[in-house]
């Protein structure tokens, strides 16, 4: 079960949220066909498997597909404050239209619409932004999974929360006039404006929670009644037909299905709940458990999804988690969440975790997850029959197999690394006479701003059977469709700079089509550009960012963009612009950045606030520390007496709180940029990888090794200062020892790393959180360790040694609300070197064997051993002491 408040980062002080159309036919090229053979070499390891198809024996026969979870607020004032243009909507419009999600959960706030009640202002600057992503959604195909209520906005507390209540979180208070709400909305949306792709309506975000959805007494029987009245106005006003009504949105509260099934099944179509980060078979459990009790009504996981971006794998990951939700015949599949956005009603953001890509703002490079959830949202084809296959028992393939409206078959396949495999795909005597494509995601996929999809990789004749006997031993997600083969434009340049009044030329290659392309320019004053793709930049006085598109003339639907910065050109008489050292982007942890000038003699002023500088503004003195946790839109201009001003830059800067410092220090300047500075006396921990020379230094220090010595000579290294000496400096260094990142008021699962490696069953929880642990001796959370549905945790962290001896101790307790007592074992490396069964409620101090090293980089681990149960103890204060 995952907190609302860990997928979003409020700006108050406490939790908000603020977290089918197919390409044209083209032959592949015979040297795919050649790529293929050539390799087909099979390793000694090489094992074979028959994936077979019962093309008579259908699963499901209404299966919605993989979709998104959107937040649609990328061009109201919560994201446009931080810089973003029409030109980085082009960018976000492109990739809805990559992956061309088959339903999309699109979350809205009443405020949007009823500034004060019963009065709707349909064509608000908020609801003009919302169309836009209805256009964008419907041009791909998508289905729109309302999300009708959700938080609510200052400007109608007043009258729509519930006296008594938190009113941005607060329930309707009244039911009625929220359920003619409801009806004017699907009213206007669907016969008004035309979006007939308004298929499906729910109702506010996890109500079991503490928010969304509050409410005096019993919640469950409140979310009923609303529920059952929205039903019954659509029905007075004929527009129930419209639509289906889902709900309630639970997550880790099946009771809240089971309750709704009793009181509210008469109004509720399809039931629909969250899961996260859970493992293949803890989702079959999941989904059993919800299926017991909806009886032949849908069910439908309308969130799912991982935090950290290396997170999805063979044990919990995107493809296990669609092929169980095929195969169990749950309705539908939608990750959490498409792309980072921020808002400011209530102010809050998304960016960092969970995204297929941040906000363009932040950088044009999306996650590992865009590669992975776009290609299932792509190719998984929407309302298809789910077959029945069979893997003949195979510990290390799983299979789910599609056959879509129009007769194409997709097979979705994922391989456990280990071996090398050749693969039979066997639909027995059905003839699929269509040539099959391949497309392969893995992990070592190349992130890069274009946001290109996994391409064709080889293609199989017709037939009832098709054998790929070149699947690598790496873990691999496979699809092999009949569907035509996705269009995709690849540009040369993506966010190339260029000066007022100059050219650029841009190239395009098209992928999985033939012909070329056809450019053209987004925007009034935009700048021009020709058949060749030579765009001429127009006159600015500040920097502005262009969408220049490219579109494939053999499919038009496929098009990529390039976001081209335009500066102010060189002027005699006039300053040049200041540039910053960084991009912008969302960095892990803290950084160091720099901004200059061409021009010599220049002071360059900033703002941080998003607004313009002015002779006024702060003065850039040295290098910026850009601490962990902030988020600053940076503005520069260059000065200079007897010059014009230079044009204004920005750069946005989203910094985590990944730890890559020793705990309690904090980053003061990297390997030979400049100075450490300080007042007075401090710690210096000079070094990179976890290993670090620390000195005592007095009002800064140059950081460098010339003076504080080479701890690991031939990586970039840096400097990070505390102000508080202690008796005695460090000789290993663990980070994160406290496990005090990332930061939660609840409890924080893996899959993550921040310091340690976390799996599904391990973490870190706070003092006030779900696990009523005990008080964390040292700061505010504990890693915890435990073990639940068979599966017992791990927690480990890779950490520099010099030669010696060396002792570890750390704080552990039982949880005694819950479960039993959990043991584990601690490893250096391979070697045990200690057990432990924490009984007391209360933390304990407990140290390992001494284990000694001739040096170098080593993994301490904490292994969970009890097997049955669900067990969960508490680590805090991880120490290494060396001994005599």
């Amino acid at each position: 079960m995952k907190s609302r408040s860990d997928r979003f980062a409020s700006r108050w002080g406490i939790p908000l949220l603020i977290a089918t159309m197919l390409a044209s036919f083209i032959p592949v090229p015979a040297q795919v066909h050649a790529e293929q053979n050539e390799t087909q070499n099979q390793s000694s390891t090489s094992v074979t498997r028959t994936v077979t198809i019962d093309t008579n024996n259908v699963i499901q026969d209404d299966f919605l597909g993989v979709g998104v979870n959107t937040i649609p607020t990328a061009l109201m004032p919560g994201q446009m404050q931080y810089g973003y243009t029409e030109a980085h909507w082009e960018i976000d419009k492109k990739r809805i239209q990559t992956i061309q999600p088959k339903v999309a959960r699109v979350w809205f706030q009443i405020d949007w619409m009823e500034p004060s009640k019963g009065t709707y202002t349909w064509d608000s600057t908020k609801m003009k932004a919302f169309y836009k992503y209805l256009d964008a959604f419907k041009a791909a195909g998508t289905e729109i999974e309302l999300n009708f209520g959700w938080k609510v906005g200052s400007t109608v507390h007043d009258w729509f929360s519930i006296p008594g209540i938190d009113p941005w979180t607060s329930a309707p208070a009244d039911l009625d006039a929220y359920a003619v709400s409801a009806s004017a909305l699907l009213e206007e949306l669907i016969q008004n404006r035309g979006y007939n792709n308004v298929k499906y309506l729910t109702f506010y975000n996890e109500p079991n929670g503490s928010w969304d959805f509050e409410a005096p007494g019993d919640q469950k029987a409140y979310y009923a009644e609303m529920v059952n009245k929205v039903s019954s106005r659509l029905t007075a006003d004929g527009l129930r037909d419209l639509v289906e009504i889902w709900g309630p949105e639970e997550t880790g509260a099946p009771a809240w299905i089971e309750y709704m099934k009793q009181h509210a099944d008469d109004a509720i179509d399809g039931y629909s709940f969250h899961v996260y980060g859970e493992s293949y078979e803890g989702l079959g459990n999941a989904f059993s458990l919800r299926k017991g009790y909806v009886g032949n009504k849908p069910l439908h996981l309308t969130e799912f999804g991982w935090a950290d971006d290396q997170a999805s794998n063979w044990d919990a990951g995107y493809a296990n988690s669609v092929i169980q939700t095929a195969n169990m015949g749950v309705k539908s599949a939608l990750m959490w969440q498409l792309n980072g956005v921020w808002t400011n009603d209530p102010t809050g953001g998304t960016n960092g975790t969970y995204t297929m890509w941040d906000a363009a703002v932040l950088g044009l490079k999306p996650r590992k997850t865009f590669y992975i959830a776009g290609m299932l949202n792509r190719y998984i084809p929407e309302h298809s029959e789910v077959l029945s296959v069979n893997t003949g028992g195979s510990s290390d393939v799983r299979a789910a197999a599609f056959r879509g409206e129009d007769g194409n078959y997709t097979v979705l396949v994922e391989t456990k690394a280990g071996s090398s495999k050749e693969i039979t795909l066997d639909f027995g005597n059905a003839a699929v006479n269509k040539t099959f494509r391949k497309l392969v995601y893995k992990n070592d996929v190349v992130q890069e701003a274009n946001a290109i999809l996994p391409p064709v990789k080889a293609t199989f004749p017709g037939g009832s059977s098709l054998t790929d006997s070149a699947v690598d031993d790496e873990y691999n997600v496979i699809i092999y469709t009949t569907q035509p083969a996705q269009t995709q434009v690849k540009l040369d340049q993506v966010n190339p700079t260029v000066r007022s009044g100059d050219s650029l030329t841009l190239a395009a290659d098209v992928i999985d089509n033939t012909g070329g392309v056809t450019w053209s320019v987004a925007g009034q004053n935009s700048g021009t550009i020709n058949s060749s793709g030579v765009y001429q930049a127009p006159q600015v006085t500040d920097e502005t960012l262009i969408a220049v598109r490219a579109t494939s003339t053999a499919d038009p639907s496929a098009y990529g963009v390039a976001l081209v910065r335009v500066l102010p050109s060189s002027q005699t008489g006039k300053v040049e612009v200041p540039t910053f050292s960084l991009d912008q982007h969302v960095f892990p942890s803290s950084e160091v950045l720099y901004l200059e000038s061409a021009t010599s003699g220049v002071q360059i002023r900033y703002t941080m606030d998003g607004s313009e500088p002015t002779s006024q503004s702060t003065l850039y003195v040295r290098p910026i520390i850009l601490n962990e946790g902030s988020l600053a839109l940076y503005k520069a201009k260059a000065f200079k007496s007897g010059m014009q001003p230079s044009g204004t830059v920005s750069s946005l800067y989203q910094i985590g709180q990944i730890s890559s410092a020793p705990d309690g220090y904090k980053l003061c300047m990297i390997e030979d940029g400049g100075d450490c500075y300080f007042e007075g006396k401090a710690v210096v921990a000079y070094g990179a990888d976890g290993l670090f020379n620390y000195s005592i230094q007095e009002n800064g220090v140059a950081c460098t090794s010339a003076i504080l010595g080479d701890p690991i000579p031939g990586i970039d290294k840096r400097c990070f200062v505390n102000p508080d000496i202690p008796d005695e400096l460090p000789v290993v260094t663990f980070f994160n020892a406290g496990f005090e990142k990332p930061a939660t008021t609840s409890a924080r699962p893996g899959p993550m790393t921040n310091g340690w490696v976390f799996d599904s069953r391990s973490g870190v929880q706070h003092n006030n959180g779900p696990f009523q642990a005990p008080t964390a001796p040292q700061g505010v959370q504990t890693g915890y360790l435990k073990t639940d549905g068979g599966i017992s945790g791990t927690l480990s962290q890779s950490i520099h040694f010099k030669p010696g001896t060396y002792q570890m101790s750390f704080q552990a307790a039982k949880r005694t609300s819950f479960g039993g007592t959990q043991s584990f074992v601690v490893y250096f490396d391979d070697q045990v070197i200690g057990s432990y069964q924490p009984e007391s409620g209360s933390f304990e101090t407990f140290k390992t064997d001494a284990f000694e090293t001739t040096g170098g980089k080593h993994t301490i681990q904490f292994v969970a051993t009890t097997t049955q149960g669900d067990n969960t103890a508490f680590i805090d204060e991880v120490v290494i002491t060396a001994l005599p």
